[in-house]
């Protein structure tokens, strides 16, 4: 629940609501030491409490208290009619450090009426994050520093005209609290007023929503819309805040702000009164029709979930099955590729003998061919001993090579033949944007081919493999420090056309990619391991769709910006939940 209806329900209960918890040092003393006179009272107090008191709090200086209230409104939040106090003002101490409300500063704000002789009713306490808000007109002319700022949300005591007044107070100081340095009236309806604000729309991101009043209020009215994550704006402790430039009757929600909640607001300025007034939240949701998921216990199972996905026929089988290491990324990525030019499947074992996962759905799908991709250090004679040892007539290839470029090539060549006009170049070094490249490839017929991106030049084996096929066009997946600009410089003198598909990450990378392949599904695996993307490929290829990345707990603006440039509207989660969360879809970061 936002941070607002949770004070508000805290004010109900009997407890001022000042958007911070109450049992603080300070909370806990400042009524106990208002009345304490002197130093060494002050420092007895403090012992006697059994707190350790600020390094401060034995050196007192004078106080010399400023402030003011700026503006007192009446709210109300969404169906409630109970009347709330939005204050907003300033305080601070001229001879103190200029920190206000921080361990090494306590100080802070009492809001109160002033009653017979001298008491006071307390309306409201600010201190540390209620007293945090940075009022940069005020430091221009008062040397107290950037955060002399209040604001709070209270429930109003009772109706009717209510004088409120401000009191500053330090425990570094002495005397340590100067009273009524502003006051302010309010004039607080009996009654909620008669016309309500009303949201209409979907709040899926991207859509628009409306904001209006149900009956014409006589007054002034502004409108602006309000959200717990606004792009570039700091909250402080998880309030709202309201969205730069957003305040007209409409407004559109945008990608940043998937899984915040948003609501509009209808200020209006009527004679003696200023009512502010709150819709209900709603959570923004992502551009999205259906969510599925495809995932189980571990990396090779996953791995056969995602060719049971693909290939839900047993009957029919598959031309042939690519087996490759679970634990490293390099022969994979292109393995991939080359299952899906050949409509077969890609699966992923440990090194030292075939999982028996692995072994159930090779039976399954029965593939006339296997290829067993990489070197005995990348799975070893073992491997391919059980793979022959299979209960079924199938022939079992080895494709090796001195080192992970030199296998990518032999596996393009193999799955693609002596032709390759057009290719995917990614490094071997790193994985992140090359498991986007995988899916891409995939879904587009193309063979995914690793070179060393550090060097500042094309090697000559990569250089005459690409001579061989009669590539032409190469699209380079990432920045320049992924594959560096030599390379692509001695790409272009070659008299091959070059496409850089990057981002200012792997998010963004992969988001460039999706946005040059329309489609209606999109994939989305955790973009810090490499595991569970590796079998992307194998259900790009079934059913095109890019890969976007996520963070596992959350997804990034650059992903959901692929996803609407993809034009895709069904998700497919790659994972488990120990890697994926439940809802790493509904929440943007």
């Amino acid at each position: 629940m936002p941070e607002r209806q949770d004070a508000r329900n805290r004010a109900g209960e009997g407890e001022p609501a000042v958007g911070v918890a109450g049992g603080s040092l300070a909370m806990r003393l400042r009524s106990r030491l208002t009345s304490v006179v002197g130093v060494a009272a002050v420092v007895a107090a403090v012992v006697a409490l059994g707190a350790v008191a600020p390094a401060a709090a034995y050196n007192l200086h004078t106080l010399a208290a400023i402030g003011s209230i700026d503006s007192i409104s009446v709210e109300y939040d969404g169906q409630d009619d109970r009347p709330l106090l939005h204050i907003v003002g300033w305080a601070g101490d001229l001879n103190g450090p200029g920190s206000n409300g921080d361990a090494a500063d306590p100080a802070g704000v009492e809001l109160y009426t002033p009653g017979a002789g001298g008491s006071r009713t307390t309306v409201a306490w600010a201190e540390y994050g209620s007293f945090d808000y940075p009022r940069p007109d005020v430091a221009r002319n008062y040397p107290v520093g950037p955060n002399q700022g209040f604001e709070v949300h209270t429930l109003a005591p009772r109706t009717g005209a209510l004088n409120v007044c401000l009191r500053f107070y330090s425990f570094a100081a002495y005397p340590e609290s100067a009273l009524g340095l502003s006051c302010t009236t309010v004039n607080i309806p009996s009654q909620r007023p008669a016309f309500r604000p009303a949201l209409t729309g979907a709040a899926t991101a991207g859509s628009a929503l409306t904001l209006g009043l149900s009956t014409p209020s006589g007054g002034s009215d502004r409108y602006s819309w309000w959200s717990q994550n606004v792009s570039g704006v700091p909250i402080p402790h998880n309030w709202w805040s309201q969205v730069p430039g957003a305040t007209g009757t409409s407004f559109t929600t945008t990608l940043d702000l998937i899984g915040s909640y948003v609501r509009g607001m209808v200020t209006t300025v009527l004679p003696g009164v200023v009512i502010e007034q709150a819709t209900d939240y709603l959570q923004v949701a992502p551009p999205l029709t259906t969510q599925d998921r495809v995932s189980a216990s571990d990396r090779f199972a996953t791995s056969v979930a995602a060719s049971q996905k693909a290939y839900p026929d047993g009957t029919a089988g598959v031309p042939v099955a690519y087996i490759a290491s679970g634990i490293e990324f390099p022969d994979a990525l292109s393995a991939g590729a080359a299952a899906a030019k050949l409509h077969g499947t890609l699966l992923l074992t440990m090194p030292g003998a075939l999982d028996t996962r692995v072994a159930a759905e090779l039976v399954r799908l029965h593939p006339a061919r296997i290829v067993v991709v990489g070197g005995t250090n990348a799975l070893s004679d073992q491997v391919v001993a059980d793979l022959k040892a299979l209960p079924f007539a199938t022939t079992v290839d080895r494709i090796a090579g001195s080192d992970r470029f030199a296998v990518s090539r032999a596996v393009v060549a193999d799955a693609f033949g002596a032709s390759v006009p057009d290719l995917f170049l990614v490094t071997g070094a790193a994985f992140p944007d090359a498991l986007a490249a995988a899916a891409a490839a995939a879904s587009t017929g193309r063979p995914v081919l690793l070179t060393d991106g550090r060097l500042g030049a094309l090697d000559p084996a990569t250089r005459a493999a690409l001579s061989g096929w009669g590539t032409t066009h190469v699209t380079i997946a990432g920045g320049p420090v992924s594959v560096s600009p030599g390379i692509q410089s001695d790409l272009a003198s070659a008299g091959i056309a070059v496409t850089r598909a990057a981002g200012g990450d792997r998010f963004g990378t992969a988001a460039a990619l999706a946005a040059a392949l329309p489609s209606r599904t999109a994939y989305f695996a955790n973009g810090a391991a490499f595991p569970d993307a590796l079998s992307t490929a194998v259900l790009a290829g079934a059913q095109p769709g890019p890969l976007l990345l996520t963070r596992g707990s959350c997804t990034p603006v650059a992903s959901f910006t692929g996803l609407v440039g993809s034009g895709a509207t069904r998700a497919v989660i790659v994972g488990g939940y120990a890697v994926q969360a439940g809802d790493v879809l509904d929440y943007s970061c």
